[in-house]
């Protein structure tokens, strides 16, 4: 039993290893690209160790407006669709909405 929770708790991704794994994401696809680090710096305006710190996988302050800035340098845009689902409002949302709106009258 105690295996099988060690097992389980190994597998689970936490942020850290999801900006780890960003970061030498983007490190190979501008490398793929053909793109230096400092071109991404003059193009984008983010300092060297930045990009470097995020790119060797301790970057874990990188702001989202530095990232979404070497993105460009790439071409690539963030999806922001696809990283944050459009909100459905709850039916109990309405009713409670309902109910506090018939209260001010």
């Amino acid at each position: 039993m105690k295996y099988l929770i060690y097992h389980i708790m190994q597998e689970v991704e936490t942020t850290y290893d999801k900006i780890v794994s960003l970061g030498l994401r983007y490190k190979q696809y501008r490398k793929a690209l053909g793109i230096s680090q400092r071109e991404v710096h003059v193009k984008s305006g983010v300092a060297m160790s930045t990009i470097s710190l995020f790119e060797n996988g301790k970057g874990q302050g990188l702001s989202l407006s530095h990232f979404s800035l070497m993105m460009e340098v790439l071409n690539l845009d963030i999806d922001v669709s696809a990283l944050i689902p459009e909100a459905h409002r709850s039916n109990l949302a309405k009713i409670w909405e309902q109910q506090n709106k018939g209260g001010n009258k």
